[in-house]
């Protein structure tokens, strides 16, 4: 019960800080934003099995974002 709380926590941080590096396009800030939003959406769908691709899922969705790369 605890935990869930936290990473609901987490997440809503994750979203501020997401939101805060789009306005000063700092990659950092939205490297840590979205693993903060990335941990508690993995823990909840398929528990820790996931959890160290976390860090390679946001630096590939910060590199799109900063490349403008097209999805499809």
């Amino acid at each position: 019960m605890l935990v869930n709380i936290i990473l609901i926590i987490l997440m809503i941080e994750g979203i501020f800080l997401f939101f805060y590096a789009l306005q000063k396009q700092s990659q950092l800030f939205f490297f840590l934003g979205l693993t903060s939003i990335f941990i508690p959406i993995v823990y909840f769908i398929s528990g820790f099995t996931f959890m160290p691709l976390i860090p390679v899922m946001a630096l590939i969705v910060t590199y799109m974002a900063k490349r403008k790369i097209p999805l499809v």
